[in-house]
C-alpha cells in the first residue's frame, strides 16, 4: 500500500465528514425555519380538530294535561314553522270555556240587576230628602203658629181682669195653643224619622254600589268573568301544539293515548334556523381569534367539504379540573406538573353556508380553521 493512497484515503474520509456535517447543519437549520414557519402559520390561523357541530335544542312540553289524541309526527322528521305536532284532547277545556261564557253571562245579568237596585235606592233616597225637605218646612210652619198662638195668649189673658174678653176665649186660645205645640212636636218627630230613613236608604245605596264593584268604567265581576274566559279560551288553544320555528322532531318516544304532563317535555326540536360550531382553542391561540373573523369547518362525516363560517364569541369562563370545592374554601392538589398543558376555551363559530346535499348533524366532528382576515371580505 503506496503512501500516496493512504493520503488519497484521508482525504475522501476528511471531504465525506465535512459533507456530513453540512448536511445536518442544513436539516437542522430546516427544522427549525419549518417550525418557525408553521408555528407562525398556525398563530396567523389558528386550527383544532376538538370542534363539535351544535345546535339550539328545544324542549316540547304542553301548557296544559290531558291525554293525546292526535300525533302528527315521527322521530327524525323535519317540521316546518307553524306545522301541527299533537293535539290533546280539548274536549275538557271546551266545557271549561263554556261554563266560563255561561258565568260571564250571568255575571253581566247580576251587575245590571245591582245597577237596577241602585237606581231604585237613589230614587228612595231623592225622595226622602224631598220628604226631609217639607218636614223641614212644615215645621218652620207650625213653630210660627205657635209662636202666634203664645203671644195672642199672652196678650188676651191680661185682659180677661178687666172684662174685655170672655173666659171661653181665653180657654179657647190655650186649646190652640196646645194643639200647636202638639203639631210642632209631631212635625219634628216626622222630619226626625225621614232623616232616619234617609240615613238607612243611604246605607242601602252604599251597599248597592259596593256590589255593583264598579271602579270608572270597568266593573270587577264582569271583568274577572272575562278573564275566565279569555283563561279558558288560551287553555284550549293550548291543547293544539304546533311547531314554533323550522326543526327537526327528536327524541319522540310516545304515541297516541299517552297521558301529557303539563311542564313536563316530551320530546325535543332540533332548531334548523342556526348551526353552529364549538371548536375549543388553545389559550395559546386566543390572542389571534376575534369575532369576525372568517373561519373554515370540515367535517369528518364530509371529507372534502368546506363549510364557511365566522367567528361570533370567545368563551369567558373555563373551570378549572384541578380543584374542588369544599365548603367555601378552595381544595388544591399537591401536585407539580413538568408539562403545562394549555386550557381550552370554546369559540364558537356560524356557519354560514349550507348545503342540502350535505346536511348538518348536531354532535358531528369537525375541524376548524380562523383565517386572519375577516368574514365580510372588507380586508
Amino acid at each position: 500500500m503506496t503512501k500516496s493512497w493512504v493520503n488519497a484515503r484521508l482525504d475522501s474520509l476528511q471531504c465525506r465528514r465535512a459533507l456530513g456535517r453540512v448536511i445536518g447543519l442544513s436539516i437542522v437549520l430546516g427544522a427549525l425555519l419549518t417550525g418557525a414557519l408553521v408555528s407562525r402559520i398556525n398563530y396567523l390561523s389558528p386550527r383544532t380538530n376538538d370542534a363539535m357541530v351544535r345546535a339550539n335544542i328545544v324542549g316540547i312540553a304542553p301548557e296544559v294535561s290531558g291525554r293525546i289524541v292526535e300525533l302528527h309526527v315521527e322521530d327524525n322528521q323535519p317540521v316546518k314553522q307553524g306545522d301541527l305536532l299533537y293535539v290533546i284532547d280539548p274536549r275538557p277545556y271546551q266545557a271549561r270555556l263554556d261554563q266560563a261564557k255561561a258565568e260571564l253571562l250571568l255575571a253581566e245579568k247580576e251587575v245590571e240587576a245591582r245597577r237596577a237596585s241602585s237606581s231604585a235606592a237613589e230614587a228612595v233616597v231623592e225622595r226622602l230628602g224631598y220628604e226631609h225637605d217639607a218636614a223641614g218646612a212644615e215645621i218652620a210652619r207650625l213653630e210660627a203658629a205657635y209662636e202666634y198662638q203664645r203671644s195672642y195668649l199672652e196678650r188676651i189673658e191680661p185682659l180677661a181682669e178687666r172684662v174685655y174678653v170672655t173666659a171661653d176665649q181665653i180657654k179657647e186660645a190655650r186649646t190652640r195653643l196646645a194643639a200647636a205645640r202638639a203639631a210642632v212636636a209631631d212635625a219634628r218627630a216626622k222630619e226626625r224619622a225621614a232623616r232616619s230613613a234617609i240615613s238607612v236608604a243611604g246605607r242601602e245605596k252604599s251597599r248597592a254600589v259596593s256590589l255593583i264593584a264598579q271602579s270608572g268604567s270597568v266593573n270587577a265581576h264582569i271583568e274577572a268573568a272575562r278573564a275566565a274566559v279569555a283563561a279558558a279560551e288560551l287553555d284550549l288553544e293550548y291543547c293544539s301544539v304546533r311547531a314554533p320555528f323550522d326543526a327537526y322532531v327528536s327524541n319522540l318516544n310516545l304515541r297516541e293515548g299517552e297521558y301529557a304532563k303539563a311542564g313536563s317535555e316530551i320530546f325535543a326540536l332540533v332548531d334548523d334556523r342556526q348551526w353552529y360550531v364549538i371548536a375549543n382553542f388553545k389559550e395559546t391561540y386566543l390572542r389571534s381569534i376575534h369575532p369576525g373573523q372568517e373561519a373554515e369547518v370540515f367535517l369528518v362525516g364530509y371529507p372534502g367539504k368546506r363549510y364557511r363560517g365566522v367567528v361570533t364569541g370567545i368563551g369567558w369562563a373555563n373551570y378549572p379540573d384541578n380543584i374542588r370545592q369544599q365548603g367555601v374554601l378552595p381544595e388544591v392538589q399537591r401536585t407539580l406538573n413538568w408539562v403545562m398543558l394549555a386550557s381550552r376555551f370554546p369559540v364558537r363559530i356560524e356557519i354560514r353556508e349550507r348545503d342540502p346535499g350535505y346536511p348538518l348533524r348536531m354532535g358531528m366532528t369537525a375541524f376548524v380553521t380562523v383565517r386572519d382576515r375577516p368574514a365580510d371580505g372588507s380586508r
